[in-house]
């Protein structure tokens, strides 16, 4: 696990560098403008316009983007982290504990599995616990969805 999180901090460390350099870049993009900007023909101050807004996308829309997707990236690992962690729990069953749609049936049901029904809730406590922690009480499917998973 310490590789895998190792790995995953330094390509993070990497694409957050990338995104910096990009917006450091987006300050060049009026500069271009002013150096193409002009007179000399009718549709220069037009075309100098279009070079600073490609210039724009380029930089701050792409490091916009980065940013998006390390987040996504981040909370995906940490979603996987914690469904290994859980995984006595079915999906739609995290969904129903984390979402407030678990009904006593369903906790009667989940109850064979364990030893005594003080554990099952401890178990439950403290997987609700750190869902909160991890992702700051977001629903389940809310998060899934998100991520696209």
């Amino acid at each position: 696990m310490k590789d895998r999180q190792r790995t995953l901090h330094e390509f993070m460390e990497k694409i957050l560098l990338i995104e910096r350099e990009l917006d450091k870049l987006e300050n060049i993009s009026y500069e271009l403008f002013e150096l193409y900007d002009g007179t000399a023909f009718a549709e220069q101050t037009k075309l100098a316009a279009n070079m600073e807004n490609f210039v724009i996308a380029m930089t701050h829309e792409t490091a916009s983007q980065l940013s998006f997707y390390r987040n996504d990236v981040e909370n995906l690992a940490k979603f996987i982290e914690f469904r290994k962690q859980y995984c006595e729990f079915a999906d739609n069953e995290l969904a129903e504990i984390l979402d407030g749609t678990f009904t006593l049936e369903q906790k009667r049901n989940l109850s064979s599995r364990f030893d005594t029904a003080e554990k099952m809730f401890a178990r439950l406590n403290e997987l609700k616990q750190n869902w909160n922690e991890i992702f700051k009480s977001c629903d389940y499917v809310k998060l899934k969805k998100q991520l696209r998973i």
